[in-house]
Formats: C-alpha cells, structure tokens, sequence
C-alpha cells in the first residue's frame, strides 16, 4: 500500500468513542464504536482502553490519524490522546483536535456558522468569517453543560430524590432507580462518590426523562433543559451575524426531535459526520 492509503477519524466523547476508517478514495472499511474517551471524566485508564479497543478492531492500521476528543482542548490533554493514538499507531501521522471542532468541520465544513453539540455534555462553536472559532458554554458537568444529558441526568436523580422524600411521583422514581440499577435512589450519592456511578451513567439518564415527557417532574427537566439549548445557540449567533450564516445541531440531545422542537430554532442538519469531519480536516493537512 502507498503511504497515506488508510485515514482514520475519531469521534471521542463523554459517553462513547467512534472510529471511520476509509482509504484514499474515502470509501469506507470499517466503523467501530467503544466506550468513553474523555479522559477528564473517566480518567486515563479508561480512555486509553477505549481507543486501544477501537484500533484493535480494525481491518488494518491507517496511515493518517485525525481524532477529535473532548477534553483536548489544552496543549497537556491533547499530548495525552496523541501519544496514546503514536504507541498504538506507531507509523501513522497524528492529528489531535477537540471533539467540538471535528464535528463543526463535519456538520458545516469550514464556512461561517454556528454549531451546538448536545450530548453528554453541552457547547455552542462559532466560525467567523475571518476564520476565528469561538466558544460559548462547554465548562464541564461541574460548572457548565446546561441543557446536556449530563445536566438532564443529574436533574432527574435531584427530582427523584426530593421526590422519594415527599413520597411524590413514584413512576418517576422508579424509572430512575431501574435505569442506574440500584434499589432505592438514595443509593446514587453514595455510588456517586464512590466512583460507581460516573458521568456517562448518570447522562444515560436523558432518554428515560425525555421518554417520560411530558408527565412530571419531566417536563419541568425538558423544557428547562431545551430553554438553556435554546440560550446556548442564541449566544453563539450574537457572534457572528446569525441571519446570513447557517446553524446546525448535533449530540444525542440535539438529534431528538422532542428536543428540536421545544427548542424552538431553526437547525439546518449536518452535512457529514464528526467522524467524517476528522477525516477531512486530517486531509487539509496531509493532503
């Protein structure tokens, strides 16, 4: 094979890792999909699994890299997914960017525009006419993601806990408790600080919220969630002039209709993939 044959793209996020392998032609030879990469919540360990599992599981080893990774937005944390990536990829080219920028470049190429992702966590990107790229929201589950399935999630189980303490809606309880696999929700603090339950587990909860929609205390979750999407996106126009660039939306919070629709804006969808995206943005730099 000649050099630069095989081309890789990942997608690491909070909750789970997407690899696109396709050759010169970008054909495509196999997708994988392993557990969360983002370092900053499930620790180095983990990460590293993650990634190795994805390599692993491919038909053959690329010759150029082009991965996207929340938590990489610091020149520390990126070193840790590129030297991860050179030991199990030792002859390929490394390109390390962060999640939010692959998949603007996947679902608006480089034009002018804003994208909000919507998955675990929460994160509106701008791309100005000049090139620049600016961020609005993005701070983590500790001080930030409003809107997220992390933020949906840690609501659900505050609810379910005042609600278990005033013996209120009980099908709503339930569902939490069955969902994280514990007996009585008053569990969840303890495994929460115990390491048990973890981001990812706790934004596993989302789909069960929205699927309750519009019973309470779901409602009141969703639309609060949705409201604070709905802010995100507003703020990310204010950068740029929203009424001649497009918008967009992707993450599994974004991508739900029920979603889309209390949000109440228009999203244009997504031209590619933010698997895809790596993949291009990789090509613009090892053509």
């Amino acid at each position: 094979m000649t050099a630069d044959e095989l081309r890789l793209g990942i997608d690491g996020g909070g909750s789970r890792t997407r690899f696109l392998l396709v050759d010169r032609d970008d054909r495509e030879l196999a997708r994988v999909e392993t557990g969360p990469s983002n370092w900053l919540s499930v620790g180095k360990t983990l990460a590293g699994e993650s990634l190795s599992q994805g390599i692993a599981q491919l038909p053959a080893l690329p010759d150029v890299v082009c991965g996207g990774f929340a938590g990489a937005g610091s020149r520390e944390n990126a070193r840790f997914f590129s030297e991860t990536l050179q030991t199990l990829v030792p002859r390929a080219r490394i390109v390390v960017e962060t999640d939010v920028f692959i998949a603007y470049v996947g679902a608006l190429g480089l034009a002018p525009g804003t994208l909000v992702i919507a998955g675990t966590g929460s994160i509106a990107l701008t791309r100005r006419p000049d090139g620049a790229m600016i961020r609005v929201g993005g701070w983590g589950p500790v001080f930030g993601d409003e809107g997220s399935g992390f933020w949906i999630g840690r609501e659900a189980v505050r609810e379910a806990l005042r609600a278990a303490d005033h013996q209120e809606y009980p099908d709503f309880v339930a569902k939490v408790e069955r969902a994280l696999e514990v007996r009585a929700v008053s569990e969840i603090v303890s495994r929460w600080a115990s390491g048990g339950i973890g981001v990812s587990q706790i934004a596993s909860l989302a789909p069960v919220v929205i699927k309750h929609y519009p019973e309470e205390p779901a409602r009141r979750i969703i639309d609060q969630a949705a409201a604070h999407l709905r802010a995100l996106a507003l703020a990310a126009d204010r950068k740029i002039d929203a009424r001649t660039f497009p918008r967009s939306i992707v993450g599994s919070i974004g991508a739900d209709p029920l979603m889309r629709q209390l949000i109440g804006l228009d999203f244009i969808a997504p031209i590619q993939s933010p698997e895809r995206g790596a993949i291009a943005w990789g090509r613009t730099l090892f053509p």
